[in-house]
């Protein structure tokens, strides 16, 4: 893998290839087969990643979470096409935007959450390099041993929890992460004691329907009974979390306002 092209730069196509040499390394997966699958998910045609989709929300009627689905050896396709089709065209906005480029100027630690194939984490190290940078995933998975070769090659830290992080962030990145979550306001609150970021750029997509994806959300009121969120209604708590906690979102001016930026007014 070439270092020195930055990735956001890279053709898709050659950086595809790259990809699928790195991750055959790493694993038995037909690499034609892998390609078709991607190439059908940008079409939204892959029959693969729509049983995987239908095998998670089949499970979630049952009132069981099939986390299994992220140990399906093609699953790591879905997000390269993620990368692609959302974290990749997020980071040309923001490198074009002078808000933005000033947030992360500011910004002298940052935390990729969720970081899935490493892309993002990496892109991140490359745009500015004297920030110390963290990707998150869990460990034992493909997806977190693919970002540890990732980390090796482009200098970032990846770690199984955010509380391997003893000191204060100065921004956390959140892309297609909250939604996999199906405590996401108890897991926000979290965050924000551990970690006290200054920033926040959050690009939720909790009303869409995707592996991993969940149809309802729970939080626990003050005498911890269970409440149950709809994927509109836990949109609107999630922001009040974040506004209740001194953050006030910034206007930035990228389209449908994707990511979106907070900022810590406290």
């Amino acid at each position: 893998m070439n270092k020195e092209i930055f990735l956001i730069e890279q053709k898709p196509v050659l950086a595809l290839d790259e990809f699928l040499h790195q991750y055959k390394n790493l694993s038995k997966i037909n690499p034609i087969k892998a390609r078709k699958i991607i190439k059908n998910a940008m079409q939204s045609k892959s029959t693969h990643l729509q049983d995987l989709e239908l095998r998670w929300y089949k499970a979630l009627e049952r009132n069981h979470i099939d986390y299994f689905v992220y140990d399906d050896m093609y699953y790591l396709c879905e997000l390269w096409y993620c990368w692609i089709k959302y974290s990749r065209k997020y980071l040309l906005s923001i490198r074009k935007n002078p808000i933005c480029k000033n947030i992360f100027t500011d910004s002298k630690s940052i935390i990729d959450l969720g970081c899935g194939i490493g892309y993002t984490t990496a892109c991140l190290k490359q745009l500015f390099p004297e920030s110390n940078i963290f990707g998150t995933n869990i460990k034992g998975t493909k997806q977190y041993k693919f970002c540890k070769e990732m980390s090796k090659i482009y200098n970032f830290q990846i770690i199984p929890n955010i509380t391997e992080i003893s000191h204060q962030i100065d921004l956390v990145f959140a892309s297609e992460y909250f939604e996999h979550i199906l405590q996401p306001i108890i897991h926000l609150r979290r965050i924000i004691e551990l970690l006290k970021p200054k920033y926040f750029i959050i690009a939720n997509s909790f009303n869409t329907k995707a592996i991993g994806h969940f149809l309802t959300y729970i939080d626990f009121n003050k005498t911890l009974i269970p409440i149950k969120y709809s994927q509109t209604e836990i949109s609107k708590q999630f922001n009040a979390v974040l506004r209740k906690a001194g953050y006030v979102k910034i206007q930035t001016n990228l389209w449908n306002n994707r990511p979106s930026f907070w900022k810590s007014v406290n």
